[in-house]
Formats: C-alpha cells, sequence, structure tokens
C-alpha cells in the first residue's frame, strides 16, 4: 500500500512517468528506489523516504512532504 502511495505522488511530475522502481536487498529489509532525471527517491517498507539530488546529500522526508520535496528539487 505505501508503495503504491509513494508512486501516485511521483506519477504527478512527467519525470517519473514510466521510471522503473528498483529493489535491493539490504541489512535494514528490502530498499526501494525510482530515479528519474537526475533524482533518486528511495524508501524502505517504514520510515522516512530519502530524495537526493545528482550528488548532493539526502533530503529526507514523509509521505505528506514528498510532492513538495521533488518540486523544490526540480526547480
Amino acid at each position: 500500500m505505501r508503495d503504491k502511495s509513494i508512486l501516485e505522488k511521483l506519477k504527478a511530475f512527467r519525470e517519473f512517468d514510466g521510471a522503473i522502481i528498483n529493489r535491493y536487498p539490504s541489512r535494514e529489509g528490502l530498499l526501494k528506489f525510482i530515479q528519474a532525471d537526475g533524482i533518486t527517491v528511495s524508501w524502505y517498507y517504514r520510515g522516512d523516504i530519502a530524495v537526493q539530488v545528482g550528488d548532493n546529500d539526502e533530503i529526507v522526508c514523509g509521505i505528506r512532504e514528498l510532492s513538495d520535496v521533488i518540486s523544490e528539487a526540480l526547480s
């Protein structure tokens, strides 16, 4: 359910249209991430969402702030 909510927020941005979710097993659980237009959005099953633009530090946010963070990163 959480994956679907995150994807719906990302689909609002044309840069993420058709982007594919990648999965990577890690010690903390299954890390899921999606990359588009130099932006990487990553998350675990629980917890915050990390948004990274290029090589910059990650911006950590919740699902409610995700759209605002993506908008700011794209501007």
